[in-house]
């Protein structure tokens, strides 16, 4: 079962779906343009000995719009970035992308 749960990423409440798993390899997987994270749940459910973690990033799905309208690549990488750091701690991570998400992954 998936749990949606938010983040701050410099003052921007982001969303992320967690798919569940109590597993020691971790897929953050970035969506693209008009995406968001729940597009992958057929893929979580197919792969198992896997903890997979979909996240909606900024201004898509669940998770905040700019008001700055700052959606620089640094800026999504930032996202990225501050998730890993404060969700995941020092866990390894392998990242996946598709369209606008491979770009940032």
């Amino acid at each position: 079962m998936h749990k949606r749960r938010f983040f701050d990423s410099n003052g921007l409440q982001l969303s992320y779906v967690d798919f569940g798993g109590d597993f020691e390899k971790i897929l953050l997987v970035l969506h693209g343009h008009f995406g968001t994270a729940s597009q992958f749940s057929f893929l979580a459910q197919k792969l198992d000995g896997w903890r997979v973690i979909g996240l909606d990033q900024r201004g898509h799905g669940w998770s905040s719009h700019a008001s700055d309208l700052n959606y620089s690549r640094e800026s999504y990488i930032n996202d990225i970035r501050n998730f890993i750091q404060q969700e995941l701690g020092k866990r390894s991570v392998v990242l996946l992308g598709h369209s606008l998400g491979g770009v940032n992954a």
